[in-house]
C-alpha cells in the first residue's frame, strides 16, 4: 500500500486516492474484498486498483473466489488487479480490465504522470499556436492576393488598360499612316517626273511645238491639211496663227 502511495504521488500530486481496507486473506477475507468492491463503485470513483502483496497460493486464494470474481467483472469502474507478485496469478487477474505484475505497476498504471502531461499539453499548445500562426498567414496571402486580384479585374483597370490599348492602337495608325503617306509621296514624286517627261508643255519647252487645225484637230502629218487651211501653233510661251502656203513631204535636216 504504501509503495502505490508513494508512486501515485510521485507521478500526480493532484491525485485524490480513497483507500478502503479489507481482509486480503484468511476467513471473509473474500466478502471484505467485495464490499470494498462494492463501496469504491459508489464514491463514483475514476478507477480502482484490487491487490496485495506476494503471499503463498493459499494466501492468494480469496481472489480466486467466486464472489470477489464476480464482483469485478460486474464493476461499473475500471478494474486494475495487482495481487501478489509479477509470477502469481489469480481469477481477479482474468476478470479485471488490466492486469498489474505488481501494485506499484498498477500504480503507474492508474495514474498519469503529472509533468509528462503538462510537457504534452505544452507540446500541443505550441503545435495549435502554430498551426494558428500558420492559418492566419496563410489566409493574410489569400487575402492579398485576392485585393491584387480585384484591382486587376476592377472596372477602373479595365478602363485604364482599354484607354491605353486604344492609345497605343492610335500611335500604331499615326505611325502607319504616316508611312503610307511618305510612300505615296514618293510614288507621286515618281509619276510627276514621269508625266513630266510625257507632258506636251514639257516638250513645248524643249523647242518642239503643237500644231491644230481650224477645228482643233491635231495635225500630225501633211495630209491633214491642204493649202490656205488656217492652222493653230503653240509653242512654249503662247499660240501662233499661221496659213499652209505649201507643203513638203519630205524634209532635209543639214547638219
Amino acid at each position: 500500500m504504501r509503495d502505490i502511495i508513494n508512486i501515485a504521488a510521485r507521478r500526480n500530486p493532484y491525485v485524490q486516492l480513497i483507500l478502503c481496507p479489507a481482509k486480503v486473506q484468511g476467513e471473509g477475507a473474500a466478502e471484505s474484498i467485495v464490499q470494498g468492491i462494492r463501496m469504491l463503485e459508489e464514491q463514483d470513483v475514476d478507477v480502482m486498483i484490487v491487490g496485495r502483496g506476494g503471499g503463498s497460493i493459499e494466501d492468494l486464494w480469496a481472489f480466486n473466489e467466486e464472489i470477489v470474481a464476480r464482483a469485478i467483472f460486474e464493476s461499473r469502474v475500471p478494474v486494475i488487479s495487482a495481487v501478489g507478485h509479477e509470477t502469481d496469478t489469480t481469477i481477479a487477474d482474468y476478470v479485471a480490465d488490466l492486469r498489474a505484475p505488481t501494485p506499484s505497476a498498477a500504480a503507474e498504471l492508474a495514474v498519469y504522470e503529472y509533468q509528462a502531461a503538462e510537457n504534452l499539453m505544452k507540446e500541443y499548445q505550441m503545435r495549435l499556436s502554430s498551426a494558428v500562426l500558420k492559418k492566419a498567414e496563410q489566409n493574410r496571402q489569400y487575402l492579398k492576393q485576392a485585393a491584387l486580384k480585384l484591382r486587376l479585374f476592377h472596372p477602373r483597370q479595365k478602363l485604364l488598360e482599354n484607354r491605353q490599348y486604344a492609345s497605343d492602337l492610335e500611335l500604331q495608325l499615326r505611325s502607319r499612316m504616316e508611312e503610307i503617306l511618305q510612300q505615296k509621296r514618293h510614288q507621286f514624286a515618281l509619276y510627276v517626273e514621269k508625266m513630266k517627261g510625257l507632258s506636251p508643255l514639257e516638250k513645248l519647252n524643249q523647242g518642239y511645238a503643237y500644231v491644230e487645225d481650224k477645228k482643233g484637230r491635231p495635225v500630225r502629218q501633211i495630209a491633214d491639211v491642204k493649202e490656205g487651211d488656217a492652222i493653230r501653233i503653240y509653242v512654249s510661251d503662247g499660240m501662233i496663227e499661221a496659213q499652209v502656203k505649201g507643203m513638203t513631204e519630205e524634209i532635209q535636216y543639214h547638219a
